[in-house]
């Protein structure tokens, strides 16, 4: 009896100290979202809204499958977590500050990146187009009709360098959202999925 009290007191803290673990981490994805109110960057927001209750946000660096290959090779083994496909000329550029995580920057017109997911709403967040040379104009689809063409150089008129694309999907179903790069050179930082609340679905 008292082995068991001790063996369920274990359990009991081991479920807790989970429970903790799991929620900081939780606290950390959302209070990182790129389209919220207490960002002070622009947004641009493409294709309606999405549903006002959501169920968390995934934030994902720039690995993912590159012409047919997974970059970078040392996360090879989470590929199946990144549903990013890169075509075109594209290079990988480590983040300084954060581990693990890559940009990724291209100059060929024509280059892409397809996200493919089951989604309300994702974010493509460029890097600050005051830091590279030739920020150039991307076309944002999704499923492969036109949403949106922009010049990465500009502002919103709060004066907001406008960094994050937001792209609502106005589908339960999977969908796939595109940057095209037309002229010029965008780096891309990352992207977010925010993930549907079931109980408000569109």
């Amino acid at each position: 009896m008292v082995k068991n009290r001790k063996q369920n007191k274990k359990s009991n803290l081991v479920r807790l100290f989970s429970s903790a673990i799991l929620a900081f981490f939780v606290v950390i994805i959302l209070s990182g979202c790129s389209d919220e109110k207490v960002n002070p960057l622009g947004t641009q927001k493409l294709n309606g809204d999405a549903p006002k209750e959501e169920a968390y946000a995934i934030q994902m660096d720039c690995s993912g499958i590159y012409n047919g290959t997974y970059l970078p090779q040392k996360k090879k083994d989470i590929s199946q977590l990144y549903p990013l496909r890169f075509t075109g000329n594209w290079r990988q550029i480590p983040n300084g500050t954060i581990d693990d995580w890559y940009m990724a920057t291209t100059s060929e017109v024509g280059a892409r990146v397809d996200l493919c997911a089951t989604m309300t709403r994702c974010v493509f967040d460029f890097w600050d187009y005051e830091f590279y040379d030739n920020p150039g104009t991307i076309q944002l689809l999704l499923d492969d009709r036109v949403v949106g063409t922009y010049d990465l150089s500009r502002m919103n008129s709060n004066g907001y360098k406008i960094l994050d694309y937001v792209i609502a999907t106005q589908k339960n179903t999977v969908a796939t959202a595109s940057v095209v790069l037309l002229s010029g050179r965008m780096v891309l930082t990352g992207v977010q999925i925010n993930v549907f609340n079931p109980n408000f679905p569109y």
